[in-house]
Order: structure tokens, then C-alpha cells, then sequence
């Protein structure tokens, strides 16, 4: 009798520790245990992986956009040598702005500073121009274009030698493109360019000139 009660004592403990053994808590402190795990994962791949600066974004899709596309600017270094196939030439540097108001079609502001060798008195100045350039065959890589325009001419000396001191020089012309790299363009061409003074003076001589130039050019 006494057997049996031990025998029946035992059995009740075993259960009772069988119980206790696979009871809810030991899943609850399992699933835990791996939601800490995956937030210290997720932290780690929160360090280890850098944001980009705010605006780089922006910054990547402006440099990315095409040659010529709308409302993109660009700016140009050129120079010139222009001479009326005689014994007049005249040397000239340009800064100058472009702005594509449409596809492929820009207005460009230049500023530019001139020496002009002439038979009788050399002179030497500076002026402003407003052209007009269309890209009529666009590539990736290159581009020819037809630009027409007009600008203002101010010298220390008479420009022709019998003429005056502010000329305008309209000019229209030809030239291309061709990418080498960096979004920079070299650019080249040839114009006709004339200079006088639109009877504003008491003569008007005036010249035409053969202009060849050439420079670089480059996104804003």
C-alpha cells in the first residue's frame, strides 16, 4: 500500500514537471528572443548603409540631361580672327552664355574685348552681342548649328580708320559640335561679319569680314 501511494506521488510530480516544461511561456520567450535579433540586424544595415546627401539626387539628374535639352544653360570660352581679304583683321575673345529656350534652340549673350589692326590707326575695344543658335542636326556626341546675330562694337579709335567709334556687327553663320568628355563641347565655326555704323555718323564705310572661330563649351 505504501508502494502504491509513493509509486502515485511520483507520477503526479513528473506530470506537474512535464507541464511546466512545455508550457506557453518557452514559445514566448523563443519568438523574443528572434524579434531582438532582427532589430539589431536591422540597425546594423541602418549603419552600415550611408544616405545619400540631401540634393545629390537633383544634382546627378541636371548633369544627366541631354545637349540642347529645353531651359538648359551652358557657358562658352571662344575666340576669332576675322580679316576682309584685304589688309584689315581683327582678333577677338568671347565669354559668352547660352540659354536653350527651346529643344535645341538657344540665345546666347556674349561680352567679348577686340584689338583691330587697319590700315591707318589700330584700334582696340569691346562690346556685347545677342545671337541666336539653332542646332538643326543633334546628336549625343556632336551637333551642326546655323547662328545669326548682332552685337555692339565701342573702340579707342575710328573702326574703319575713316568711320567711328560705336559700330554694330551683325553676323550670321555655321559651325558644329563635338563632345570630348565632362559634358564639354568644343564648338567651331565660320560667319560673315560686318561692321558699321548704321548711318548713325556722318559716313558710314563699313567692312565685311570673314570670321573663323573656335572654343570651348560647358554645362551651368
Amino acid at each position: 500500500m505504501h508502494a502504491f501511494s509513493v509509486l502515485a506521488l511520483a507520477s503526479t510530480l513528473n506530470a506537474s514537471s512535464l507541464e511546466e516544461d512545455w508550457s506557453p511561456r518557452q514559445p514566448t520567450l523563443a519568438m523574443a528572443s528572434l524579434e531582438r535579433d532582427a532589430s539589431s540586424a536591422a540597425q546594423t544595415r541602418s549603419v552600415a548603409s550611408p544616405q545619400p546627401p540631401q540634393g545629390s539626387s537633383a544634382r546627378a539628374g541636371a548633369a544627366s540631361r541631354p545637349f540642347g535639352a529645353k531651359d538648359s544653360w551652358r557657358w562658352q570660352v571662344l575666340g576669332s580672327w576675322m580679316n576682309d581679304l584685304d589688309a584689315a583683321n581683327q582678333i577677338e575673345a568671347e565669354w559668352s552664355a547660352s540659354w536653350f529656350f527651346m529643344q535645341d534652340v538657344s540665345m546666347d549673350f556674349g561680352l567679348s574685348g577686340d584689338a583691330i589692326l587697319q590700315p591707318g590707326t589700330d584700334a582696340g575695344g569691346g562690346g556685347a552681342s545677342l545671337m541666336f543658335r539653332w542646332h538643326f542636326v543633334a546628336r549625343d556626341t556632336w551637333s551642326l548649328f546655323a547662328d545669326a546675330g548682332c552685337g555692339m562694337l565701342f573702340t579707342n579709335e575710328p573702326v574703319p580708320s575713316d568711320g567711328g567709334r560705336v559700330n554694330f556687327t551683325p553676323r550670321v553663320g555655321v559651325g558644329g559640335t563635338v563632345d570630348v568628355g565632362g559634358d564639354a563641347r568644343l564648338m567651331a565655326g565660320v560667319r560673315w561679319y560686318h561692321i558699321s555704323n548704321a548711318n548713325t555718323g556722318q559716313e558710314n564705310p563699313g567692312r565685311d569680314s570673314i570670321q573663323l572661330f573656335a572654343g570651348v563649351s560647358f554645362p551651368f
